[in-house]
């Protein structure tokens, strides 16, 4: 049986992006498969819903805290 990705990584596709990818389908002539697949993409791109921004980073709490993430990234060679 096939795995169903996590809640988080699904992509919603709504029934005017499937319309705009068909109109972008019939529109296009004689084109290659990857200009193909690029126009049908941009189209349901431009009608596809906006996306909720991520969490902004949080900031530490201290200047413990500070020290501990600058040292965290430092290497000794």
């Amino acid at each position: 049986m096939a795995k169903t990705p996590p809640p988080a990584r699904r992509v919603v596709v709504t029934p005017r992006m499937l319309r705009a990818g068909a109109l972008a389908l019939a529109a296009l002539g004689d084109v290659g498969d990857y200009e193909l697949v690029g126009a049908v993409y941009r189209a349901m791109a431009a009608v596809a819903p906006p996306t909720k921004p991520a969490d902004p980073p949080q900031q530490p709490a201290n200047f413990l805290e500070v020290m501990r993430l600058m040292s965290s990234g430092r290497r000794d060679v």
